[in-house]
């Protein structure tokens, strides 16, 4: 997430919102420079030709530096029931990570910007093991202060996280369903989902 986005994202937009509102922002910003560098052009038909392609130009570039992905647009998740649900009474996130994944790291920034949003959530990361190794992502997560435990690979990781980390289980407060997204599905339309949910 970048600083447009963290800004959007602070003023009480989505998190929908805030990945894709700065490309309409870029692309406007982009018109505008256009239309200022080629005031003079009589053609309007051409004005507009070249301030339209300095606009796309503009929110290309920064779509290739924070590209748009699909789980920005959809909702991609599955559900489990899950009978060891819920002993907090309470909706909470469980993120199911390796010791020293890459992208098990990343995934404590976005969970920070989500318990800020959401003071009361309840977070717990739990580092798969087959003892008391935690690696990197524990270093981490102690910087941090977030809640975690250790856990062997079992029949229940196996059922949330089928293999992949990290993996993102909701737990709806009241419902024996839990909502499980993979690192590629939790994006910012899952984040909005969570929050419409607590």
């Amino acid at each position: 997430m970048n600083s447009l986005e963290e800004l959007l994202l602070n003023m009480g937009f989505s998190w929908q919102l805030s990945k894709l509102l700065p490309f309409v922002i870029i692309l406007l910003l982009g018109l505008s420079l256009g239309f200022f560098l080629f005031k003079r052009l009589k053609p309007r038909l051409m004005k507009l030709l070249l301030a339209l392609f300095i606009g796309i130009a503009f929110s290309g570039a920064y779509f290739a530096f924070y590209p748009i992905y699909v789980s920005d647009l959809n909702n991609e998740f599955r559900l489990e029931n899950y009978v060891p649900n819920n002993q907090y009474n309470q909706a909470f996130i469980e993120v199911i990570v390796l010791p020293d994944c890459p992208h098990c790291l990343y995934s404590t920034d976005l969970i920070r910007k989500l318990t800020s949003r959401n003071k009361d959530l309840r977070i717990l990361y739990k580092i798969v093991t087959n003892d008391t190794y935690g690696g990197s992502i524990e270093e981490k997560l102690k910087m941090e202060g977030m809640k975690y435990s250790y856990s062997a690979y079992d029949a229940n990781i196996k059922i949330l996280a089928k293999g992949s980390f990290p993996s993102f289980v909701f737990h709806e407060k009241g419902s024996k369903n839990v909502q499980i997204w993979n690192n590629n599905t939790f994006g910012s339309k899952a984040l909005d989902d969570i929050e419409s949910k607590l």
